[in-house]
């Protein structure tokens, strides 16, 4: 060939037509490829969203249930602790009164026994008798209503005249002491010592028992002179009765 140098490697020229209008055809047929596939990828995004906007307000009105009944429930819970609050203070209540009428009716017991034992003096011992001395609460801390029963037996009408000495016993500082009744009276309150009566002689009043000490005993010691001699003494636990 001319202008060829021998002994060169040769290429093999291939002859191709001229085409222009195919070039366009490719481009538009990838742009018209791209957007059929944003197309349909819009469609499927705006199907999903659909859904799950669909799916939130259900779980959304789910929720408000949720929230409705857990409302009502908590409503339920305080009525029924109201109702229940309201049932032990009833009990409490019918508890209270059935104490007190029980403390009432031994009360009464005690009084009939002994009033037939003033009324009978032939059934007791002659003379003078302690009889009693109870312990009752107050309304006030510390503060307790105290009496002391006296009573005499085989006398017939005759006064009995004497005196009496009253003592509360107890511990403090883990020390046992004996404290006399006049330093536990209330107020200016004194302690009647002195006895004269027919039948029966109560002395009463209020005392306060200081923070220190614990009562534990009431020892009592009377004599009478009239109408006749007599010493006692005797000793009652510290309980307190029931108001």
């Amino acid at each position: 060939m001319p202008g060829v140098v021998k002994g060169s490697k040769q290429q093999h020229m291939v002859v191709v037509p001229h085409r222009p209008w195919l070039r366009y055809a490719l481009l538009a047929g990838v742009l018209t490829a791209a957007a059929l596939g944003f197309g349909f990828g819009y469609l499927d995004a705006a199907d999903e969203f659909a859904t799950t906007s669909a799916d939130n307000q259900q779980m959304a009105l789910e929720l408000a249930d949720a929230r409705d009944e857990l409302q009502g429930l908590r409503s339920q819970v305080v009525i029924s602790d109201r109702t229940s609050i309201m049932d032990q203070r009833a009990n409490e209540e019918v508890q209270e009164t059935i104490n007190s009428l029980r403390q009432r009716i031994m009360q009464l017991e005690q009084d009939v026994m002994f009033y037939r034992q003033v009324m009978t003096p032939e059934l007791a011992e002659p003379g003078l008798i302690i009889a009693e001395f109870t312990v009752q609460p107050t309304d006030l801390p510390d503060t307790y209503r105290y009496r002391a029963v006296f009573r005499q037996a085989g006398a017939g009408d005759r006064e009995l005249k004497g005196k009496v000495q009253i003592d509360v016993a107890g511990t403090r500082a883990g020390e046992k002491v004996l404290l006399p009744l006049q330093e536990l009276v209330s107020g200016a309150e004194t302690v009647n010592t002195v006895l004269n009566f027919r039948y029966f002689q109560n002395i009463e009043g209020e005392l306060v028992v200081p923070a220190d000490f614990l009562p534990t005993q009431v020892e009592i010691r009377a004599e009478s002179m009239e109408p006749q001699q007599r010493k006692l003494e005797k000793l009652f636990n510290w309980t307190v009765a029931e108001g």
